[in-house]
């Protein structure tokens, strides 16, 4: 007997419900099944294009191959292979079952619309056994039913305060009695077509792309420098180190487990200080997992224009010559709006931007310009080196009004002297530009103003002046 353990949203060896899959199984007779620890790149993930804008930056597909070698390597050092595979995932799953007489597969529980019909594809020919690696509320005691799942956060909030019951983290994995891997030496001639993907390899520094990286954050942000203690406070931040947790990208590559981080800042409540800083982390992290069953509750209508609400209209977005000109100017930074610019650069050359950024930039695609909000959510898919498809696009939908909540419109100006009152970050981001003092936050000569942000064009000169 031969069992799949397919790795690819949970590269990592703590808490990983994947790597223990046949250990202690009652009834299993463990001592004839042999394992292979297994990942796939989807090709048209990482090099299609949906509404004609690539779905995946060279960046992003980089730290997902760094994130892949990493993880071969600390598999490795428990004597543990890993295939490695490139194309659709249906297929080459299938194909490697197939190959090695594997009579079934273990893979995490899918989020998003794609990856729940992969699963479906695979169920047709093989026998698989989903377990849910990456959700809080990932124990069927904890689990929400679906049908009974409110669209609205505070309602989902408050069904589980105050307990916020979390399902426990595992230890992190040591090869188990009767389980029986193939090794290093097994699996290297089940990887060939990944070597197509050599080309594009490039050793990265870069937040998640590996589990040690992780996990070293975590303990620095919560334990050594105890920046959770601000985080509420600080959270509103545009650049910098310690504004934020940045746990966004391993949690989104499955590098880092959510319910261990969790873990660990309850663990800090208890030992150091709980207060309103470590509720709110908790309070994120709860919203992540909101999107997350919300993506399972309502699946591929989060695609369609008005996503939840509304009828179904899955037609691409059309914009005409002085939209796409506008849209292509917002993806490069260039629309005239230093506060956006701004963010938009930062996007391009990190794969990263803060909260207050994101709100910011979503809002005038969609508010003031007028852009369907599906080209926003597919620019960030390509950029983000965060992106998770349910938090990124549940958040584009929610900010249109056309998810979980009305429609959310920012005062661009507004925004941008509360939170870069100096202009400091637009300074960073964009040293072409010369005003000094908040006067950097006049949008360019020829840029339309919308009629909101005029009172608050006028407070530049003012807060210049004082």
């Amino acid at each position: 007997m031969t069992s799949l353990v397919w790795l690819d949203q949970a590269l990592r060896l703590h808490d990983n419900p994947l790597l223990w899959c046949n250990a202690n199984t009652p009834g299993q007779n463990s001592s004839s099944c042999r394992l292979v620890a297994v990942v796939c790149v989807d090709q048209a993930a990482y090099f299609s294009r949906q509404y004609g804008v690539a779905r995946a930056s060279l960046l992003r597909l980089q730290q997902q191959l760094q994130l892949i070698a990493n993880t071969r390597q600390a598999l490795a050092r428990l004597n543990i292979g890993l295939v490695t595979l490139f194309g659709e995932p249906a297929t080459e799953i299938s194909s490697l079952a197939t190959a090695l007489q594997a009579n079934q597969i273990f893979a995490a529980t899918p989020t998003g619309y794609h990856e729940q019909q992969t699963i479906a594809r695979l169920k047709l020919q093989h026998q698989v056994t989903t377990l849910d690696v990456n959700s809080l509320l990932g124990s069927p005691d904890l689990a929400p039913q679906l049908h009974q799942l409110p669209d609205s956060f505070s309602a989902f909030r408050k069904q589980r305060e105050p307990l916020l019951q979390v399902t426990p983290a595992l230890a992190e994995y040591q090869i188990q009695p009767g389980q029986h891997w193939y090794c290093p030496a097994d699996v290297a001639a089940f990887s060939e077509n990944f070597s197509q993907l050599a080309m594009f390899s490039q050793p990265l520094a870069q937040p998640g792309s590996s589990e040690q990286d992780a996990l070293q954050r975590l303990d620095d942000y919560i334990w050594q420098q105890q920046a959770i203690r601000h985080y509420k406070i600080s959270r509103n931040g545009l650049l910098g180190n310690y504004y934020a947790s940045k746990f966004s990208a391993p949690l989104a590559t499955g590098c880092l487990s959510a319910r261990f981080c969790w873990q660990q800042i309850v663990r800090f409540e208890q030992q150091q200080q709980a207060n309103d800083s470590t509720y709110w982390l908790k309070f994120e992290l709860l919203w992540r997992e909101f999107f997350r069953w919300q993506f399972r509750k309502y699946g591929k209508a989060w695609f369609s224009r008005h996503a939840i609400k509304g009828p179904a209209d899955f037609s691409p977005p059309s914009l005409p010559h002085a939209q796409q000109q506008a849209f292509n100017q917002w993806c490069a930074g260039n629309t005239g709006v230093p506060f956006v610019d701004a963010n938009m650069r930062l996007l391009n050359t990190s794969g990263l931007m803060s909260n207050r950024g994101r709100q910011n930039v979503a809002s005038y695609l969609m508010h003031d310009l007028g852009i369907d909000w599906r080209l926003g959510a597919a620019y960030f898919e390509q950029r983000l080196l965060d992106y998770d498809v349910a938090s990124n696009w549940g958040n584009w939908a929610y900010i249109a009004g056309s998810g979980n909540s009305t429609e959310r419109q920012f005062n661009l100006i507004k925004q941008a002297l509360c939170y870069d009152p100096a202009g400091d970050f637009v300074r960073i981001m964009l040293p072409e530009l010369t005003a000094t003092g908040s006067l950097i936050h006049q949008p360019a000569p020829g840029v339309k103003v919308p009629a909101h942000w005029q009172s608050w064009l006028a407070k530049l000169s003012d807060r210049s002046n004082s």
